[in-house]
């Protein structure tokens, strides 16, 4: 990778952090605000991202601008079923999904710190270290080997029809509910959050494609297994670590803009569950090839059908250890 695409990885990386931090824009929040509080306003955030992702991204498509083959890939079903599950137990032990997990590091979190640590190492033991016959044992599971499915192509539709009824399920669900949380000054508000990300998921595709030659889709389970590698020698800088180091950064200057930076400590424990939860995340992500950002945004904005299951069982995961660690306590009392 040359000098000036690093640049403008880096660039990149930096706005999506100020954004994403500015917007409080967590997966793991979003999902499990849903089951623990009956509170939609973060999951509205990121159903009004994925619109504009899915429309904006595919428009590039279709004028052959550039390919968006680089969100798609084979249906390694049982890996995207047992990957994407385990990531939703782990993201919600983490105390946030990848992305959540990095923005929080710019704010000084050294729980989140743990949380990164144990991600990079969780996704490089089964993508090359110790457990990788495990991955290429569950990988090898595959319907329609060598071929990315596609929900328009498995029914046959034209991509645009998906969209639109996508879309009008998704704007329906944002525009019916009434309450949203409350928000300090200066943070985004949901509708900003959602079309700002959305947007630069679209700016992320465009600007890879004239920074390297290459489409590459946002995401962040990849990226970190690949900067791990590049810590240790054993890897190389391409555009995908160049964004995920610039990601904190702009994540930092946003906490200090607000004056919220301050490097806080929680208790050993939790610092230990954070990092567990890094671990199950990073091997969940790997083995589902992507995280709630990857998958959930730049997959299904794609119309990836493995995106599509992978994100169903990272959300079934998340209940799961939501219910397991803030309700069934409570409702033994």
């Amino acid at each position: 990778m040359d000098l000036s695409a690093g640049f403008a990885g880096i660039m990149l990386g930096a706005v999506l952090g100020f954004t994403f931090r500015r917007g409080r824009f967590c997966l793991n929040t979003a999902f499990r605000n849903i089951l623990y509080i009956q509170n939609y306003t973060l999951f509205r955030s990121y159903l009004l991202s994925l619109v504009i992702a899915m429309a904006g991204s595919n428009l590039l498509e279709q004028s052959g601008i550039l390919s968006l083959d680089q969100g798609r890939q084979e249906f390694a079903w049982l890996a995207n079923v047992i990957g994407g599950y385990l990531f939703g137990v782990g993201m919600v032990l983490a105390g946030g999904c990848a992305s959540g997990t990095w923005f929080r590091t710019g704010e000084g979190l050294i729980g989140s710190w743990m949380a990164a640590l144990g991600f990079m190492l969780g996704a490089a033991s089964i993508k090359t270290g110790a457990l990788a016959g495990v991955y290429a044992f569950l990988r090898g599971f595959v319907i329609a080997p060598d071929t990315a499915l596609t929900i328009d192509g498995v029914f046959g539709i034209n991509r645009w029809v998906i969209i639109a009824v996508v879309s009008a399920g998704a704007l329906a669900v944002v525009s019916s509910e009434r309450t949203s949380l409350a928000r300090t000054r200066g943070e985004l508000t949901w509708r900003s959050a959602g079309l700002l990300i959305g947007a630069l998921v679209v700016l992320a595709w465009y600007v890879s494609f004239a920074a390297t030659g290459e489409a590459v889709g946002l995401s962040f389970t990849g990226p970190s297994e690949k900067a791990l590698r590049a810590f240790t020698a054993a890897g190389a800088w391409d555009w995908e670590t160049a964004v995920l180091a610039g990601f904190p950064i702009g994540a930092f200057i946003s906490a200090r803009m607000m004056r919220e930076f301050a490097w806080r400590a929680p208790r050993a424990d939790v610092i230990a569950q954070q990092f567990g939860g890094g671990l199950i995340m990073g091997m969940g992500g790997m083995l589902a090839g992507g995280c709630p950002i990857g998958h959930g945004i730049t997959g299904i904005a794609a119309l990836s059908v493995p995106s599509l299951v992978s994100m169903v069982f990272i959300v079934l995961g998340s209940w799961t250890m939501v219910y397991v660690l803030f309700m069934r306590s409570s409702s033994d009392e």
